[in-house]
């Protein structure tokens, strides 16, 4: 991926600097779904959240770096979303408790002060808000490009009636629908046929993605597809020699 001063590869779900830059972690946050939608007003009284939701153990982990050299700045989230497709609602209620924290959290890092100037060097960025600020967010989303979860990061929004709440009730989620503003596309996206992520003796598709922001990030490599044997070979994949994410 490429913006001003961002140059990524993508290499089968996995980020490769391509600059020498070194970066400063300003900080790191742990979303962990259960707690966050516990903290939440408008589903305190839905029954489907403690039933269904709570107990899933699934999380997310938000990082806020800076570039030490210029003060440039930019997010990278990883998550693993519930695997279990009977909990098709899970899985859209755990990315968009994520995209809710991460909007709150890129827009935060946006007020953070610029560094101090360095003598010889241009000032630090300064940003507007956080939708100027690059943001990465790979993971295992086990969810298929058909998916409510698909739709939702890549359009930007899902109505209150989506299919995959399975007519389950959560909150604002499911009466009012929910938005973002992240204007993300998943690598993917951009190849014909994209690689597979996962293969099993009962599933092989898509459901490990790297999404990114479009506004400040472009896509410089994907890549390809695994060789056929040797997925046919191996008992799982992904797996040590290929990692997902």
């Amino acid at each position: 991926m490429s913006g001003s001063s961002h140059h990524c590869n993508v290499l089968h779900g996995r980020l490769t600097r391509t600059t020498s830059y070194r970066y400063t972690l300003v900080e790191k946050h742990l979303v962990e779904f259960g707690q966050i939608a516990m903290q939440r007003q408008d589903f305190k009284k839905t029954e489907d959240m403690f039933n269904r939701v709570l107990g899933k153990g699934d999380v997310a982990v938000v990082c806020m770096f800076e570039t030490k050299e210029t003060g440039t700045r930019f997010v990278i989230a990883n998550v693993h979303i519930h695997w279990d497709p009977q909990f098709r609602d899970v899985k859209l209620v755990q990315t968009a408790l994520m995209v809710d924290e991460i909007d709150k959290i890129v827009n935060r890092f946006a007020k953070y002060p610029p560094r101090p100037p360095i003598a010889g060097e241009k000032p630090a960025p300064v940003y507007s808000d956080g939708y100027k600020i690059p943001l990465i967010i790979g993971g295992d989303f086990n969810s298929t490009p058909d998916s409510g979860v698909y739709e939702y990061l890549s359009t930007g929004s899902i109505p209150p009636n989506h299919p995959d709440f399975m007519s389950h009730t959560y909150g604002r989620y499911t009466s009012e629908g929910t938005k973002h503003r992240l204007g993300l596309k998943s690598a993917y996206s951009l190849v014909p046929n994209p690689p597979t992520t996962n293969h099993t003796p009962g599933f092989q598709g898509v459901i490990d993605y790297i999404w990114f922001s479009t506004q400040n990030l472009t896509v410089n490599a994907v890549f390809g597809e695994v060789d056929k044997q040797y997925i046919e070979k191996v008992i799982g994949f992904p797996n040590a020699h290929f990692p997902s994410e």
